[in-house]
């Protein structure tokens, strides 16, 4: 069974992931974040199923496209294995425009120390690039 050390570790390898938007591209920040998700991951994004890695993909294209200069700042993390939540805000700019969005995130993770289903809570209306 996947341990608190392990999802500690799993948990800060996909933060650091996201957060390498600014310096690479989109494709290869969508690969790390592969490398931590369970080949059959399932998740739901405001409780609309994502079946699949390849749909979530597609999402960060257009999220990590949108903010060239991503950046998410994890504020609480809370670990009882197999699960693992976490509190967030993503900042970043859109059209000269500053986007700031707290959210949260639970995890299930697989024996194998990887994703296997998440759930994704954000307010959508977050991302409307309102000037702050």
């Amino acid at each position: 069974m996947i341990d608190r050390d392990q999802i500690e570790a799993a948990l800060r390898r996909l933060n650091e992931a996201e957060n390498a938007r600014p310096s690479t591209g989109v494709e290869a920040v969508s690969a790390k974040i592969d490398m931590i998700m369970a080949p059959d991951v399932e998740g739901w994004r405001n409780g609309v199923h994502v079946p699949d890695r390849a749909t979530e993909r597609e999402v960060e294209r257009k999220a990590f496209g949108a903010l060239t200069d991503y950046n998410r700042t994890i504020e609480r993390t809370i670990i009882d294995p197999p699960l693992a939540s976490t509190g967030w805000t993503i900042h970043g700019t859109f059209e000269g425009r500053e986007v700031r969005a707290a959210g949260s995130s639970i995890f299930e993770f697989n024996d194998a120390g990887r994703v296997q289903k998440y759930w994704m809570y954000f307010n959508p209306e977050d991302f409307f690039y309102r000037s702050r």
